[in-house]
């Protein structure tokens, strides 16, 4: 099955309410999403999409993921260090704490994804084509 890459286009219609889309320095430009989608597509599987329309949510996830990534990193410049995800913080007598699956911590992708919330929207969709299929078959050993 041949599934087609959303376009900017699509991503512009699709996100229309989450990034403030533009052409000034503060706004999200069309080179910007242009970059996402180009990293979004090599680290993309679309054998876990069945049909068109998750193929293109996936997607569209996924490079909204980048492109928020994109941004932070750009924000810091030369100086920006990763922020590792945290387990728990804390100021005072004010705690909070998050508890994120062991399994997913120790993935270096699936960690990552875990950075954004369009990056865990997207994990969502592909954690259940993650696992293995596992069946029992009835048989014996020849003695």
């Amino acid at each position: 099955m041949h599934l087609d890459a959303p376009t900017i286009a699509d991503f512009k219609s699709y996100f229309k309410r989450d990034f403030p889309f533009g052409d000034t320095e503060s706004t999200v430009g069309d080179d910007d999403i242009q970059k996402a989608l180009d990293e979004a597509s090599v680290n993309l599987n679309p054998v876990f999409f069945t049909t068109q329309k998750a193929y293109t949510i996936g997607y569209l996830s996924l490079t909204a993921h980048f492109l928020v990534m994109n941004f932070r990193a750009s924000s810091q410049g030369i100086s920006g260090t990763f922020q590792w995800l945290e387990a728990s913080k804390g100021v005072g007598s004010v705690n909070q704490s998050f508890s994120i699956p062991q399994y997913i911590l120790d993935h270096p992708v699936l960690s990552l994804l875990s950075k954004t919330t369009y990056g865990t929207k997207y994990l969502s969709m592909i954690l259940g084509q993650l696992a293995g299929q596992m069946f029992s078959v009835c048989g014996a050993t020849k003695a």
